[in-house]
């Protein structure tokens, strides 16, 4: 007799599928943000009533286009979700709310196909594990491209048709408001922009005009004035088709530059600008080098014109200036015309504000004085090295060092950087006593408790400046932040003769004590971490704060 012994079986259970949905409408309105709910409700209820599913969660995108991926975070945290693992089948209405670009549709597809993630589309009734599953998505989103291209096609149709009747979209510029007709004037915002042509014609400085408009309670920026200057809108006028879509796909706006038909039409609405003002604007616009540096090509003389000789060549140096975000937008340079002109010589160019500082050193003034340095100085004679030669017309010969910041040597010397309140001198650091003066009251009007922005507008109301322009907010941190104001230096490594980092105390003249220093830094740490702390509450909703 054989006894053969069964074991017992455990039946085994299938582990529940991870499921999430996926839904998108492509423009914000009451009714698709409706129809958005709708699908959220349905599909949360759908998953959490099968037993053999554990819910996810349901991503939604509103108002945002399916022919691109890069704007749709709740499509990208999706598929971010799937790449650690948290999701095993994904649910969407059908192929057009999941993507409508056959590319992008197909990749991500293949890529959650590879990790052995199942998307489900209703309408069309695939499964993207399917045998056949890929090819019918492949056929499927290629209409749902084409279609979209259509619609796109239809939408340009009708409003090209509307500007050719002379009829304008609905967005209003600064001054208007739309009555839901057409354009009507806001006299509040419409005064500043009489205020910008009327300083404009009276030749207000630029930067002059914005910063009255902002003491004045309006949001102005240079860019701001200068686009109101040249808008024909504020003359009754609009250019209509001024900016076009470069495709369905990327919806990427660009400016019409011919591909496309525009049109001009005159007296469109109520002007706030009258024609005989504006054509006078346009006029000296044309010859205004805030608007046409090209169209000034002989600068201003000063002081320095054909004054400083190269060493090098023996040509004279000529000024230059180009754009930048500092005072008046503007950054003096001198260059040898040798260099810049015929090519045969590498002088290094001298910014401007660096040259009066070394005049002031040599003419032993606080301050520099036009009238001065034309008086006494004759000639500036540039030398291989960082030393300027200064000759007078009583026959002396005084010299200053000056740093070109040249970027290959940047690496190699010690460029004393200048800091707001003090300059460099051949005895190190001395104290500049207007900037000295703005740097005390920086650490003061942060001890009373005001923000960094309004300590910028405090100064700029009191006429305290530096030598780019007005104090900026990120000057005003670096200054609260530095050490340097006790009279403490810091010598990078790169620049020591030791390879290492080096700290000099007592190397200059401190402008704040030790107390105040403190006190300050106990603020700062205290707003730094508030900071972080909205920084790590703000990571949920995509919205990075910057430091204070």
């Amino acid at each position: 007799m054989k006894i053969t012994r069964i074991e017992p079986t455990v039946a085994t259970l299938t582990p529940k599928k991870k499921v999430a949905a996926y839904a998108r409408v492509s423009m914000e309105s009451d009714r698709l943000n409706h129809s958005l709910s709708a699908q959220v409700s349905c599909y949360s209820n759908l998953i959490q009533k099968n037993p053999e599913w554990i819910y996810v969660g349901v991503y939604a995108d509103s108002g945002i286009s399916g022919g691109d991926i890069r704007h749709r975070t709740e499509f990208k945290r999706l598929v971010e979700d799937c790449d650690a693992g948290k999701i095993d089948i994904i649910l969407c209405k059908s192929i057009s709310r999941f993507a409508r670009n056959t590319v992008d549709l197909l990749e991500t597809v293949r890529h959650l196909k590879s990790l052995g993630i199942d998307v489900w589309f209703e309408k069309e009734n695939i499964k993207s594990l399917s045998a056949d599953g890929e090819l019918m998505l492949g056929i499927l989103a290629g209409f749902a491209e084409e279609e979209s291209r259509s619609q796109s096609d239809n939408a340009k149709w009708s409003i090209q048709k509307k500007f050719e009747r002379g009829e304008q979209w609905h967005t209003a510029a600064y001054g208007y408001r739309w009555d839901g007709k057409s354009f009507v004037i806001c006299e509040e915002e419409a005064n500043a922009i009489r205020v910008i042509y009327d300083n404009f014609l009276r030749d207000v400085p630029l930067r002059q005009t914005s910063r009255w408009l902002e003491s004045h309670g309006y949001a102005c920026s240079m860019f701001f004035i200068r686009y109101v200057l040249q808008n024909m809108v504020y003359a009754g006028d609009v250019l209509l088709q001024r900016y076009i879509t470069e495709n369905p796909r990327t919806h990427r706006i660009i400016e019409n530059k011919g591909q496309l038909p525009r049109y001009y039409v005159t007296d469109n609405h109520p002007a706030i600008i009258d024609r005989e003002t504006f054509e006078k604007v346009q006029e000296k616009i044309r010859d205004s080098y805030a608007f046409n540096p090209a169209a000034h090509r002989i600068v201003k003389p000063s002081c320095f014109s054909a004054k400083i000789i190269c060493g090098r060549c023996g040509a004279h140096f000529v000024k230059g200036v180009t754009r930048t975000n500092g005072h008046d937008g503007l950054q003096e340079h001198w260059y040898c015309y040798e260099k810049i002109r015929k090519r045969t010589c590498d002088a290094r160019n001298i910014r401007g504000y660096r040259l009066r500082e070394a005049s002031c050193e040599v003419l032993g003034l606080t301050e520099f004085d036009e009238t001065a340095f034309a008086r006494t100085v004759e000639k500036i004679l540039t030398t291989d090295t960082d030393v300027l030669e200064f000759h007078f017309y009583d026959g002396t010969v005084r010299t200053a060092r000056i740093q070109y910041f040249d970027q290959a040597e940047k690496k190699h010397t010690d460029p004393h950087k200048k800091p707001f309140g003090y300059r460099w001198s051949k005895n190190g650091y001395v104290i500049v006593p207007k900037e000295a003066e703005a740097v005390r009251l920086i650490f003061q009007y942060y001890l009373d408790g005001l923000q960094i922005t309004d300590i910028s507008r405090k100064l700029e109301a009191d006429g305290y400046g530096s030598v780019r322009g007005k104090i900026s907010r990120k000057l005003i941190a670096y200054t609260l932040d530095s050490d340097f104001y006790l009279g403490v230096r810091r010598i990078k490594a790169q620049f020591s003769e030791s390879g290492k980092e080096e700290v000099i105390k007592n190397d200059h003249e401190p402008l704040v004590t030790q107390e105040i220093f403190d006190a300050v830094q106990v603020r700062r740490q205290a707003e730094y971490r508030r900071w972080k702390g909205r920084e790590r509450d703000a990571k949920c909703d995509g919205h990075p704060r910057q430091h204070p």
